[in-house]
C-alpha cells in the first residue's frame, strides 16, 4: 500500500455466510491442532464451558469429511455418564456391520454385544478384554483403508466402560493412521486436564483460551449481525471474558433490548445479563451474607489491583469458599469470572454502589481516579465537583488518555448547573471520545447537544455526528442541512459546514463540487479568527494539490504544520504531518518519510488518540513497505486493520489494510481472501477510493498466484477508479507497471504499450522518476514477447545499484531472471533469481520470497529439449488447435496433452498457451 492520505469510510455491508458457521479468531489454534494430530496422532483440547472446544471439533470433522476420510464421533452428556459403552455405540455402531466379517468371531460377538447389536448368551458375561481387543482391531482395519479421525467431545462425562476401552486402544495406535481429538471441560484454560489417556502416548495438551476483543467483535458480527464498537464492544468482551458462548448470549440480550445505546450514554452501567447466564452464578450469590455481598460490590466497582482494606477483604472469605472469587498470584482477590462482577453490580442498590465508590475514593491517591469515584458517589449535581472533574480531564489528556478525559467531562457536564458551560463540557467529551476511538460514547454525547441553547454547540454536534456516520450515510445530508440553518451566517461555523460538504464530495470523487465547497469554506475562514479551522482546510486541500502540483502541495502542508505548531493536537494537524511523510515518499525521499511517520506515530500513540493512530498506522505501513521493511509494514498494517475494525462503522478499509499486510508478511492466498471481501464491502459502500486500493492489491495477489487474467481484471479496475477520482500521480499507487506487465504476459501487447506510454507521460510531467524502474521492468516483459535476449540485456543495463523503493529493485531482478530463463540463459537466470531472493529475504517480504524460491526451483525442472511429441504439440498450439483437437490429431488422451503442455510451460518459463504460442524458440 502507499500513500494517498486515508479517506473516511461508509456504512457496513453484509454478505451471506456459509451454511456451517466459520470459526472466528481460531485459525492459529486450528493449525496447531492439525499439526499436532499429524505429528503425534492425538490432541487433548481443554478449557471452560462455552469456550469453543466443540466448534473446533466441528471444523476438524468438516475437513475430514471434505477429504473423504471417516470420522468417528461421540459427544456424551452428564445424564449419560452411567450408561456403559454408550460412547462405543456412538463411535462404531454404524461402522461395525461393514467390518464385522473381518473380525474373528469371538471378537465380533463380544463387540456386537457391547454395542447392543445382539443379545449376550444367557448366563455368559461379555469378556472386557475381548471388547477392548475388538475395538482395537476394528480401528486398525478402518485405518488400513485410509486415515481415521476419532472425535471425543466433553469427555468429563464419558462412561467409564468406554473410557477404559478407548484408552486401551489409544495406547496401542501409535502410527498416526488413527488420530484422536479429545475435549475436556476444565474450570480454566490453565487447569490441568485429566483425560490424556484417551489419546496416544505422544499426544499434546492444547488449552483453548478466550477470544481477543477483535475476535469477540467478529463473532457477534458473523453470528448475530451485531456490529459493536468502542466501549460497548470492550464491555461485552470484558464481561464475557472472551468466552464465545457468553459473548453471544450477551450480544443477543443487547440486540433484543437495545441497551447498547444506553451503555454508550453511561459506560459505567452494568450489562443486562440474560437469565441463562445469570443462573450460572445467582444461586451462589444468594447464599452469601450481607457483609460479603457488600464487599463484593466494592471489589466489582474497583479498578483491578486496587489495594482493599481488611473491612472489605475479610468478608470476602465466604465468597472464596463458594468459589466466587480467587486469589491472584499477587495475593489480591479477583472474581472467578468477569460475568460474576457484572451480576454483582447489576444487583447492587444505588445506595450500595454510592457507598462502594465513596470508599474507593477515600482509598486512592490518584487525583483522576479519586474524582471519578467521587462523581459516581455523588447524589446531587455539584459545581465544585464539576470543576475538579474538568481539571482531572486535563490531567488525563496530558497522560495520553482521551477516553478517560471523555468520561470525566461527561460527569462534569452532569454536575454543571449552567446549561452553556455544561454543553461545552459535553462537546469536549464527545470530541475526546471520538479521538479515543469510542464512537458510541461520542455519538451519545453529541446527540444530547442537539437541543442545546447555543447554536454553535448544535452545529458542532451535528458536524461530529455527520463524521461518525461515515461518508455515504443517508442521514448525513439531513444533519448538514440542519447545521447550515443553525450557523446564522457566523463565518467559522459556515466555513466548517462547507468544509464537511467538501470532504464528502471529494470522497465521492466529485472534484468539481468538492473544490467549490472548499473555496467557499476558505472564503468564510478568512473572516474567522480560528487557526485550527485554517489547518483543517489546508489538510483537506493539500493532499489533492499534491496529485497535480507536488511542490505547491508540499508548501500547503508545511504551512499547515507551522500553524498547528504549539497548539493542542487535532486530527487536521495530524493529517498535515502525515501528508509530509506521503509527499517525501512519493518523491523517493524514503529516509525523510520514515523519520516523519515514526516521530508522528510515537507522539500519537503517547497521546492515546486512537482514531488518529489508525490513520498513522496506515501511512506507516505504506512507508515501511516502500522502504523495503516488510516485517514492520506487516505489523503496522495488522495493527491498523485491528484498530479500524474496532472503531469504524464499515469493514472495507480494515480488510484492505489486512490484505496489504498479508502481501508483506503473510500469504498471497490470505491476501486474496481478505481483498475479495474488501471489494464486496467497498462496492456496497460506494467507497471508490478504498475500492480502487482493494482492486490494486488484489491484482498484485493474482500476479503472485500466477493468475494473469484475474490480475488484469483487478489492476484495470484499480486504474480506472483512480482516474475517475483524478488520482493521476503514478507514485500514489504503483499500479501502472503491474498492469502493463500483466497485459503483456496475458497476450495484450498493444494495451500494455498504451499503459506504459501514459504512465511515462505522467511520471515526466510530475517529476516522478522514482516509478521509472517499474516501468522499465514492465517494458522488458513486453519486449520479451518478440526478443527475450534483447529484453534481458536492456533491463540489466537499466538496473541501478540501489533504489529508494528496494522492493522495486528486487522485482526488477526477478523479472530479469524470468527474461533470462526465456532466453535460455540458465546461469544468468539463476543469478538474477538469487539476487531477487536475497533482496526479498533482506526486506522480510515473505510472499515474494516464496515466489522467487519457486522460480529457482523451476530452473531445475527445465529439460534440454522438447521431445518429438512435444514439438508436434507446440506446432499445433501455434496453429490455434485446442487440447481436444491436438489429442485427436496425435492419437493421445486429453490428459496426456495437458501433461505435456505443463512440461512445456515449465520448460520455457511461460504461464499459459498464449505465451507458449508466441515463444520463438
Amino acid at each position: 500500500m502507499t500513500g494517498i492520505l486515508p479517506g473516511p469510510a461508509g456504512p457496513a455491508s453484509t454478505t451471506a455466510g456459509p451454511a456451517e458457521p466459520a470459526l472466528v479468531d481460531r485459525a492459529n489454534l486450528l493449525a496447531d491442532i492439525r499439526s499436532t494430530l499429524a505429528a503425534t496422532g492425538g490432541a487433548l483440547l481443554h478449557g471452560p464451558a462455552g469456550i469453543g472446544k466443540t466448534a473446533l471439533l466441528d471444523a476438524l470433522a468438516r475437513e475430514s469429511h471434505a477429504a473423504g476420510e471417516p470420522v468417528l464421533r461421540s459427544s456424551p452428556t452428564a445424564a449419560e455418564a452411567d450408561l456403559p459403552h454408550l460412547a462405543l455405540i456412538d463411535l462404531l455402531g454404524e461402522t461395525l456391520p461393514a467390518l464385522a466379517e473381518e473380525l474373528p468371531s469371538h471378537l465380533r460377538q463380544a463387540l456386537e454385544c457391547a454395542l447392543l447389536h445382539r443379545a449376550p448368551q444367557p448366563g455368559t458375561p461379555t469378556d472386557p478384554l475381548a471388547v477392548r481387543v475388538a475395538v482395537l482391531e476394528t480401528l486398525r482395519r478402518l485405518a488400513a483403508r485410509g486415515p481415521v479421525l476419532v472425535l471425543l467431545d466433553d469427555t468429563q462425562w464419558l462412561d467409564e466402560a468406554s473410557r477404559q476401552v478407548i484408552a486401551f486402544a489409544a495406547r496401542r495406535l501409535t502410527d498416526r493412521r488413527v488420530r484422536f481429538a479429545v475435549t475436556e471441560r476444565t474450570e480454566h484454560a490453565d487447569t490441568a486436564p485429566t483425560m490424556g489417556a484417551l489419546c496416544p502416548p505422544a499426544a499434546r495438551d492444547l488449552p483453548v483460551g478466550p477470544l481477543g476483543e477483535r475476535g469477540t467483535g467478529a463473532l457477534l458480527r458473523e453470528r448475530l449481525g451485531l456490529r459493536l464498537s468502542g466501549l460497548t464492544l470492550s464491555r461485552v468482551h470484558a464481561v464475557s471474558g472472551g468466552n464465545p458462548y457468553y459473548a453471544l448470549e450477551l450480544g443477543r440480550s443487547l440486540a433484543a433490548g437495545g441497551s447498547d445505546a444506553a451503555l454508550a450514554t453511561d459506560p459505567a452501567r452494568p450489562l443486562d445479563v440474560p437469565h441463562r447466564l445469570r443462573a450460572l452464578v445467582s444461586a451462589r450469590l444468594t447464599e452469601l451474607p450481607d457483609s460479603a455481598r457488600a464487599a463484593l460490590t466494592v471489589l466489582a466497582a474497583a479498578r483491578p489491583g486496587t489495594a482493599l482494606p481488611a473491612t472489605v477483604t475479610e468478608p470476602l472469605a465466604a465468597a472464596r469458599r463458594h468459589r466466587i472469587i480467587r486469589q491472584t498470584p499477587f495475593g489480591t482477590p479477583q472474581f472467578g469470572h468477569p460475568l460474576i462482577a457484572e451480576v454483582v453490580l447489576a444487583d447492587a442498590t444505588p445506595a450500595a454502589l454510592r457507598d462502594a465508590h465513596r470508599l474507593l475514593a477515600a482509598l486512592t491517591a490518584d487525583p483522576v481516579e479519586q474524582v471519578r469515584h467521587q462523581a459516581l458517589a455523588a447524589e446531587h449535581p455539584d459545581p465544585h465537583l464539576a470543576s475538579r472533574l474538568t481539571r482531572a480531564a486535563d490531567t488525563a489528556l496530558t497522560r495520553g488518555a482521551p477516553g478517560t478525559a471523555a468520561e470525566l467531562l461527561r460527569h462534569a457536564a452532569h454536575h454543571t448547573p449552567d446549561p452553556d458551560t455544561a454543553g461545552r463540557r459535553l462537546l469536549a467529551a464527545a470530541r475526546n471520545a471520538a479521538a479515543a476511538g469510542l464512537p458510541d460514547l461520542a455519538r451519545a454525547c453529541a446527540e444530547t447537544l442537539l437541543g442545546a441553547p447555543a447554536a454553535d454547540l448544535r452545529v458542532h454536534a451535528r458536524l461530529l455526528l455527520t463524521r461518525l456516520l461515515g461518508p455515504d450515510h443517508p442521514d448525513a445530508e439531513i444533519l448538514l442541512t440542519a447545521a447550515a440553518d443553525d450557523t446564522g451566517g457566523h463565518p467559522a461555523l459556515t466555513a466548517a459546514v462547507h468544509q464537511e460538504r467538501a470532504v464528502r464530495a471529494l470522497h465521492r470523487g466529485d472534484r468539481t463540487e468538492g473544490f467549490a465547497e472548499l473555496e467557499t469554506a476558505e472564503k468564510y475562514a478568512d473572516h474567522a479568527d480560528n487557526p485550527d479551522l485554517l489547518v483543517e482546510l489546508l489538510a483537506l486541500r493539500a493532499p489533492i494539490t499534491l496529485l497535480t502540483d507536488p511542490a505547491h502541495g508540499l508548501a500547503l502542508l508545511e504551512r499547515g504544520c507551522r500553524l498547528a505548531a504549539g497548539r493542542p493536537p487535532t486530527a487536521a494537524a495530524v493529517l498535515c504531518r502525515e501528508g509530509l511523510a506521503v509527499a517525501a515518499l512519493r518523491s523517493g525521499d524514503t529516509p525523510r518519510a520514515l523519520a516523519e511517520v515514526e516521530t508522528l506515530r510515537a507522539e500519537i500513540d503517547a497521546a492515546g488518540r486512537t482514531e488518529d493512530l489508525a490513520n498513522v498506522l496506515y501511512i506507516a505501513a505504506s512507508v515501511y513497505e516502500r522502504a523495503g521493511r516488510c516485517t514492520e509494514a506487516y505489523d503496522a498494517g495488522r495493527a491498523a486493520h485491528d484498530l479500524r475494525e474496532r472503531i469504524e462503522p464499515t469493514p472495507g478499509p480494515a480488510r484492505v489494510l489486512g490484505g496489504a499486510a498479508e502481501l508483506n508478511g503473510g500469504t498471497a492466498e490470505r491476501a486474496a481472501h481478505l481483498l475479495d471481501s474488501a471489494i464486496r464491502a467497498a462496492e456496497d459502500d460506494h467507497d471508490h477510493e478504498w475500492l480502487a486500493y482493494a482492486h490494486g492489491l488484489r491484482g498484485r495477489a493474482a500476479l503472485l498466484l500466477g493468475h494473469l487474467p484475474t490480475a488484469v481484471h483487478h489492476l484495470t479496475h484499480c486504474q480506472l477508479l483512480l482516474r475517475r477520482m483524478q488520482f493521476t500521480d503514478p507514485s500514489l499507487f504503483l499500479v501502472d507497471a503491474d498492469l502493463a506487465e500483466a497485459r503483456a504476459l496475458s497476450g495484450h501487447p498493444a494495451d500494455a504499450a498504451a499503459t506504459l506510454a501514459d504512465a511515462r507521460d505522467r511520471a515526466t510531467r510530475l517529476g516522478r522518476d522514482v516509478v521509472l524502474l517499474g516501468l522499465h521492468r514492465a517494458e522488458a516483459h513486453l519486449t520479451a514477447l518478440t526478443d527475450p535476449r534483447r529484453a534481458a540485456d536492456t533491463l540489466r543495463s537499466l538496473l541501478p545499484a540501489a533504489h529508494p523503493y528496494p522492493l522495486e529493485l528486487a522485482r526488477a531482478h526477478l523479472a530479469l531472471g524470468t527474461l533470462e530463463r526465456r532466453a535460455r540463459r540458465r546461469a544468468a537466470a539463476r543469478t538474477a533469481f538469487q539476487d531477487a531472493h536475497a533482496r526479498y529475504t533482506a526486506a522480510g517480504c515473505l510472499p515474494w520470497v516464496r515466489h522467487t524460491e519457486n522460480a529457482l526451483a523451476s530452473l531445475d525442472a527445465l529439460e534440454a529439449d522438447p521431445t518429438p511429441t512435444q514439438q508436434q504439440i507446440l506446432g499445433l498450439v501455434r496453429s490455434g488447435a485446442t487440447n481436444r483437437e491436438i489429442a485427436a490429431t496425435l492419437h493421445l488422451s486429453v490428459k496426456a496433452v495437458e501433461a505435456n503442455l505443463t512440461r512445456l510451460f515449465r520448460q520455457y518459463g511461460v504461464r499459459g498457451r498464449t505465451e507458449l504460442a508466441k515463444w520463438d524458440g
